[in-house]
């Protein structure tokens, strides 16, 4: 790279690209740290790219200083696998954006659940200092990465390594907890672990099938965590939560009870990644995906309840839309588009969560509290 291509990938460089909006003090936790002191060496970007900084370090250096995920580890770290992303670095934006919902002041004490590589812990101790900031890391080789990027920088968090979910570091208590995974339960833990009240910021989604997912921003009580999504937020699962696949989908193979052809394509808003998002948070207890019909052109998408309640339903290019079970999840929806219309077509952020640990529920709604549209027991 020549002198003006390497003065646009800096960390410098990288902070000033940060959208407008994002807090000044928030842009200089970035032009501090080096984003590159925290990657491995080969990584994966968007479309599974590969990067690698010995073969190629120009290109390397490239995708660390833009603002993208970055993928840093496959299957678990196991080989042979299906290639599924399981750490990774997230988009610099994206994590100016968490860190912004956070609210954090000089005094708090920090939980991060998801060091990954440990960056957006780095970020933590520019700000706070590191005896305010724990994190911990299920993956005991991650966690060890990132302890060592850490003391290289010069930071010196508490990195625990364990399941976020059920340990949180020691008992003194948080004020914030960040959460760098997609949860669907809220774990009761990180409502234990505030001191008084605190934030909870967290990417989430009614199930590990669902379209995409919410930052949830929740502010908490001894017993509750209560507050709206800030637009749509797509992140890896936490291990314990994720979909472990493998399980065929209860459509396949069997024949519909209900065939119907529709004007134009009927996959479109199930596959609209704001659209589905939307549809998740009005209709509870479903899952997707696509398939192939034997001898088919265009893939098809397949619905399926989650819920005790069974139902399916395939979508096809052409018009069909095929349906079984008790639950018809196609009229199902036609009726929650419906009811949104009435209601003024209400985007994601004008949507909410409330976890209440002692009524044992997670309960989403629309314009506040006291519009619930559905519960789930937790």
């Amino acid at each position: 790279m020549g002198q003006n291509d390497t003065m646009k990938y800096t960390p410098s460089a990288l902070a000033a690209r940060l959208p407008n909006g994002t807090p000044d003090h928030i842009r200089r936790l970035f032009a501090a740290v080096p984003r590159h002191r925290f990657l491995t060496d080969v990584m994966w970007g968007p479309g599974f790219t590969r990067y690698d900084r010995t073969s190629d370090p120009e290109a390397w250096t490239r995708a660390v200083y833009t603002d993208q995920a970055l993928t840093t580890q496959l299957d678990d770290g196991h080989e042979g696998g299906r290639l599924m992303p399981s750490s990774s670095s997230s988009a610099p934006t994206v994590m100016a954006r968490m860190l912004a919902a956070a609210d954090l002041a000089p005094t708090h004490r920090v939980l991060e659940v998801g060091t990954g590589t440990g960056y957006n812990a780095a970020l933590l101790c520019q700000m706070l200092g590191s005896s305010q900031v724990t994190t911990v890391e299920i993956d005991a080789t991650v966690a060890e990465t990132a302890r060592s990027a850490l003391f290289t920088h010069g930071v010196h968090p508490t990195v625990l390594t364990g399941d976020g979910e059920e340990a949180a570091g020691d008992l003194l208590g948080y004020d914030r907890v960040i959460a760098t995974c997609s949860v669907s339960r809220v774990p009761s833990v990180w409502l234990h672990r505030m001191r008084g009240r605190g934030r909870i910021v967290t990417p989430w989604a009614p199930s590990p099938g669902a379209p995409n997912g919410a930052l949830a921003v929740l502010d908490t009580t001894a017993t509750t965590a209560e507050g709206r999504f800030e637009g749509g937020l797509a992140f890896m699962w936490a291990r314990g939560q994720r979909d472990p696949g493998g399980t065929p989908p209860p459509h396949q193979g069997v024949e519909a009870q209900s065939t119907e052809r529709v004007q134009g394509d009927p996959r479109v808003p199930w596959l609209d990644g704001e659209e589905a998002l939307l549809l998740s948070l009005l209709m509870p207890h479903w899952a997707f995906g696509m398939g192939m019909e034997e001898g088919g052109t265009d893939p098809y998408v397949w619905v399926t309840s989650t819920s005790a309640d069974p139902g399916w339903a395939r979508l096809h290019a052409d018009g069909r839309v095929e349906q079984g079970g008790g639950r018809r999840l196609v009229d199902e929806a036609a009726g929650a588009w419906d009811v949104w219309q009435r209601w003024d077509r209400p985007a994601v952020a004008d949507f909410g969560l409330t976890v209440d640990l002692e009524k044992g529920l997670q309960t989403v709604w629309v314009h506040g509290p006291q519009h619930a549209l559905w519960s789930t027991p937790r």
